[in-house]
């Protein structure tokens, strides 16, 4: 009986020393998944731009004289017929009533004159001369109040004041650039194509074209077409295209302005897949990778891809994942070989 026993008890104590079986409890990580799927995109082409107002002016007096009003803030709108500088007017002024005053007296002058020649008292001459007097002094008032219209600058149309030149009070002579004036009712963007994409392309009007301003790349504008240029630059062999944005939107820059122009060609569209710019990890140098979930053992491997262009915030692939394949789509610094994971189901 007491061998029974004393078995039964080592038993029980070589069943206790035996290390228990782990059991693996880690929940399983909630991640967002994208399933990759076909598109047809159009080929595309990416150009540096510069952007211009589509009108800049340069306003200059006509005559010459002392500035003593200019209101002519760098960076301001004006709007059209807004006076922007006078220069005294006073001896425009006296110029006008001294040719008016010499107008007067040719006009009695050369109806005294035609009186008394219709009599036959006045020769021919004597008659001519004063019809000249009359054309002369007529020209002279006439080129006096002109340049008295001169000694004011209004504004040619609506703009912003670029660049101010001169200050109020100094002397101004007739052909010096006072401000510069720039039409933003449009903005153009300029920029150089190829030869060869030019002629690969010439006719085609089949396009989209968008920009951004470089440093602010998240706001994206349409633009469309304005005009090229039919002859290449003879050192660079490329040709001047320009597009323009119209609107209230195209005050949030400014001319001179660095920019990236993308035209789209949707004459030519081809299959591709897609997937989210955030779903990769590495760069250009070191090469491209996504976390790709196996739906059968519910873990994700790290999977190579090959990365043919960008298309707003996605990516075209050329290799390395199939139509229908799920790659994590968000936190994917966070994610390790091998890792358990369940996909994300958003609640409606």
């Amino acid at each position: 009986m007491n061998r029974i026993f004393i078995g039964v008890l080592l038993l029980c104590l070589q069943a206790c020393s035996e290390p228990a079986k782990e059991t693996n409890t880690q929940e399983p990580v909630v991640v967002q998944l994208f399933k990759t799927k076909q598109v047809d995109v159009a080929s595309e082409y990416e150009f540096p731009a510069t952007v211009s107002a589509v009108k800049s002016v340069d306003l200059k007096f006509q005559v010459s004289g002392r500035l003593t009003f200019e209101n002519l803030v760098e960076g301001s709108s004006v709007v059209k017929g807004e006076i922007l500088a006078r220069i005294d007017p006073a001896p425009f002024e006296r110029r006008v009533s001294e040719a008016k005053i010499r107008f007067e007296d040719a006009v009695r002058n050369l109806a005294r004159i035609e009186e008394v020649f219709k009599k036959n008292v006045a020769s021919q001459s004597t008659f001519d001369d004063a019809k000249s007097q009359y054309a002369i002094t007529e020209l002279a008032l006439a080129n006096a109040k002109q340049d008295l219209s001169y000694t004011i600058i209004k504004a040619p149309f609506d703009a912003i004041v670029g660049t101010r030149h001169i200050e109020n009070n100094s002397y101004i002579t007739a052909g010096d650039t006072i401000a510069n004036l720039q039409d933003r009712s449009k903005l153009y963007f300029t920029f150089d194509v190829p030869e060869r994409v030019m002629t690969a392309n010439a006719g085609n009007r089949n396009i989209k074209a968008t920009a951004y301003i470089i440093g602010q790349e998240q706001n994206i504008f349409d633009i469309y077409y304005v005009e090229h240029k039919t002859s290449p630059n003879p050192i660079t062999q490329t040709y001047g295209v320009t597009f323009a944005l119209d609107g209230k939107i195209s005050n949030l820059f400014y001319p001179g302005s660095r920019a990236s122009v993308k035209i789209e060609n949707m004459s030519e569209q081809y299959s591709a897949i897609l997937i989210p710019i955030k779903s990769l990890m590495g760069d250009k140098n070191k090469g491209f990778k996504v976390w790709k979930f196996n739906p059968k053992t519910h873990d994700v491997q790290p999977i190579s891809v090959e990365i043919a262009s960008l298309k707003g915030k996605f990516a075209v692939v050329s290799s390395g994942v199939n139509v229908g394949d799920k790659i994590v789509s968000a936190a994917v610094n966070q994610m390790s070989k091998g890792l358990k994971v369940k996909e994300y189901k958003a609640e409606y």
